[in-house]
Formats: structure tokens, C-alpha cells, sequence
């Protein structure tokens, strides 16, 4: 029998302070090892917007602790290994979208050299007319479907695998919700950033619209990822029947 470890409603307000807690101490401690800003913020959004809510997730249901941490670390591997080649398609994507081609494309960061944030991009030709903003917005139209398709996935509450549940989650949801937010939040901090999507909106559209954009698409990301763990819990679903305790 394995105990239940799903998290009690008057327990938010502990989650939450331990949270907001280690978000504080994490950014001071990271200051002497990663100097620069985005790299600070990318770090702490990748704490806050992806490993908290797993754990969480994962803490709502009565999957073994052991269990549970073994299938978040092999989820955070192939998401670090899929998240750039999954952007950058989408770029790709938008670029043929628009009638135009793509001059130069590098799918993936040069992971055997250790380098697993930058080095993937999609070059092309600029286009004048308001669809040139499209292919920069291409991946976060992905993340929205994907959010979307997340939340239909889990909401049928059918999966009772322990990593494949929490994958889908993570891949489908949590996933989208770091790329929209860790970009547009680039785009709020450091205002003008050559190569930012947000900031390629804005040159665009306008200031207006890119900021419409990325806090409609912030909102919507947080919504669905908070959403989820609220309904999804309590798996797999726990029996009692007369000579013991039986789950599905």
C-alpha cells in the first residue's frame, strides 16, 4: 500500500510561502555563478514554471515518492532535448506559412559542448507586410494548441501511469507555459533585444499589440497549468474493499 501524499487545500498558503521563499533565496545564490540577467531569470522561470508545478502536480496524487522523482528527472531530460528543436520547427513552420524560405536553420543547441541554451535559430528573409510577424509568433501559437490539447488529454482523467501522466503535463502544458513567459519577459525587462520574438511583435505590430499578445497567451499558459493539478489528483484512484486496499 502506498501512502497518499496529495496536497490539502489549507496547505496552499505553506507551498506557496516555501515558494516564493526559495524563488528569493534562489536568485541571490545564483548571483556570483550567472552574473547576467536573463540567465538568472531563464534559471529561476525554469524552477517556477516548470519543476515547481510538476512536483505539485505530482504531490496531488498517490504515486510512490520514489516513483514520482525518478519520472521527473527523465521528464526534464527530454524536455531540455526537445524544447529548442520544438521551437525552432515552429518557426520554420511560420516561415513557409508566409510564402517565404528559411536561409538558415539550426534546430538544435550544440549540446556536446555543453551548451544548452542558445545556439538554435531560424534565419530568413524579412518581410515588410504584417504577416512578416507571423513566423516569430509561430511557437507560441504551438504552445497554445498544445495547452489546449494538454488540458483535453488529463481532463478525461484516464491516465494512471505515473510518468506518462506527469510527461503530458510537462510536454503538452508546462512546457508551453516557460516558452511564452520566458520570452515575453525578456521582452519586459530588457526592452529591446535583438532575436527576442516579442520584441520582433512589437517592431511589427507595435508596443500594443505585443504586449496584448503576451499577456493574453501568459494568462491563458498560467490558467490551464494551474487548472490541471486542481481536478487531476488522487491517482491512481484508491479502493477500499473488504480484505484490503486496491488501486486501478
Amino acid at each position: 500500500m502506498e501512502k497518499t501524499t496529495s496536497v490539502k487545500p489549507k496547505n496552499w498558503y505553506k507551498i506557496l510561502g516555501i515558494f516564493v521563499f526559495s524563488l528569493v533565496m534562489m536568485w541571490f545564490s545564483i548571483a556570483v555563478s550567472q552574473p547576467d540577467l536573463r540567465q538568472r531569470l531563464a534559471t529561476m522561470e525554469v524552477f517556477a514554471l516548470f519543476l515547481c508545478p510538476l512536483i505539485i502536480f505530482y504531490l496531488r496524487n498517490n504515486w510512490s515518492l520514489v516513483k514520482w522523482i525518478i519520472n521527473i528527472v527523465l521528464i526534464f531530460i527530454l524536455i531540455v532535448f526537445s524544447y529548442s528543436f520544438l521551437h525552432e520547427s515552429s518557426h520554420v513552420v511560420g516561415v513557409y506559412l508566409i510564402g517565404s524560405k528559411p536561409l538558415e536553420v539550426h534546430l538544435i543547441p550544440k549540446y556536446w559542448e555543453g551548451n544548452f541554451t542558445s545556439g538554435a535559430s531560424v534565419g530568413s528573409e524579412p518581410v515588410k507586410s504584417w504577416i512578416g510577424v507571423i513566423p516569430g509568433l509561430s511557437p507560441y501559437i504551438k504552445d497554445i494548441l498544445f495547452l489546449i490539447i494538454g488540458f483535453l488529454i488529463l481532463r478525461r482523467k484516464s491516465i494512471n501511469n505515473s510518468f506518462f501522466a506527469g510527461f503530458i503535463y510537462a510536454f503538452f502544458c508546462l512546457t508551453p507555459l516557460f516558452d511564452i513567459v520566458n520570452n515575453y519577459l525578456i521582452k519586459l525587462i530588457v526592452g529591446r533585444l535583438e532575436g527576442n520574438d516579442f520584441y520582433g511583435v512589437a517592431l511589427g505590430w507595435g508596443t500594443f499589440w505585443a504586449n496584448i499578445i503576451g499577456m493574453t497567451f501568459s494568462i491563458f499558459a498560467i490558467f490551464i497549468c494551474i487548472r490541471i493539478p486542481i481536478f487531476y489528483r488522487n491517482f491512481p484512484i484508491i479502493h477500499r474493499v473488504d480484505n484490503g486496499i486496491k488501486t486501478n
